[in-house]
């Protein structure tokens, strides 16, 4: 796509990565000239500048990293902290609640990758193996004359290259998200960030904050279809990690845990209800229990009387006051 008008050169980056303005600095012509796919991980692209112009982005809600391949930009943050990226010499890294004030040089070229911030996170769980409860914040210029930068780069470029070739590696899907991942992995190992001493030594976040925000959320919605794995994706972490997490906390595993609980809620329902108008059937399948036998027998275990007992002696109790 190309554009010399200002407002449709706004409304094209727009919807091809965020909300943003543009203001010219010079009186030539903008020149867009855009080239960017949602990759379903990545959106990926070609961005060129014609003219010099200013971009600002007050709403930054993904992890961007810009890579100059002519020209220079200058990036300055709301912060303070300014840097310049140069063609071959480095690039920039934005994050989410970070805005910015991009200035591009007249014919300034770069590919502007983009990912969200969920995947940052996930991707970051899964290689420590833990969750990730603070944002990752990565240092802002990112260095591209390393080994490691170079290597990174190489993967970039092959994404560049097949992303719009049809038949090419990436119309087979998993190649496609494979190479993805190993692009935004890539990024955590080598890019400095507030987890690489974690990454590099091995050293694991405490398991504490995570079953604590785990049993809080259980507790909450002790009614909902949980699974461990459907715990651990709300905490954006892999259900091994919450496993792990529970055991070093010295809890019962999530799913008995979540098992004791609604066993709980059902005794507290079931001492307190009226039989006449509620049934042991009823409760135990309001707080999950879908298979009365086995719910019988836990709930039997639990308390030592079965759960029509507890309702018969609710009863009594009624009548007694």
């Amino acid at each position: 796509m190309q554009t010399n008008d200002v407002d449709e050169a706004r409304d094209l980056l727009c919807q091809a990565y965020m909300p943003l303005d543009i203001v010219p600095t010079a009186t030539s012509a903008v020149d867009l000239r855009l080239s960017a796919v949602n990759l379903g991980v990545l959106t990926a692209g070609y961005v060129h500048f014609g003219g010099a112009v200013r971009v600002r982005v007050p709403d930054v809600q993904s992890y961007h990293v810009d890579i100059p391949l002519s020209g220079q930009v200058t990036n300055a943050w709301d912060d303070g902290h300014r840097d310049m990226a140069t063609a071959s010499v480095s690039a920039g890294v934005f994050m989410p609640d970070m805005p910015v004030e991009i200035t591009w040089s007249p014919g300034c070229e770069q590919i502007c990758l983009m990912v969200p911030a969920q995947e940052i996170r996930r991707q970051l769980a899964m290689t420590l193996d833990e969750p990730v409860l603070q944002p990752v914040k990565f240092e802002r210029r990112l260095d591209l004359r390393g080994s490691s930068s170079a290597s990174w780069l190489g993967l970039v470029d092959i994404l560049m290259r097949e992303a719009n070739r049809p038949g090419g590696m990436l119309s087979y899907q998993p190649t496609k998200d494979n190479l993805q991942h190993l692009i935004v992995e890539t990024l955590l190992l080598m890019q400095p960030h507030n987890y690489t001493d974690a990454l590099r030594a091995g050293v694991r976040p405490s398991s504490v904050a995570v079953v604590r925000r785990a049993i809080e959320l259980m507790q909450a919605f002790p009614e909902a279809p949980w699974t461990t794995a459907k715990l651990a994706g709300k905490l954006g972490l892999s259900a091994r990690a919450l496993q792990k997490s529970f055991a070093r906390a010295e809890e019962a595993p999530p799913m008995t845990y979540l098992r004791h609980l609604r066993l709980h809620r059902a005794y507290t329902e079931l001492l307190n209800a009226d039989p006449r108008s509620v049934t042991v059937t009823a409760v135990a399948s309001r707080w999950g229990f879908l298979h009365f036998g086995r719910f019988a027998q836990h709930y039997h275990q639990q308390f030592g009387e079965s759960p029509s007992v507890t309702l018969r002696g609710s009863d009594r109790r009624a009548g007694r006051e």
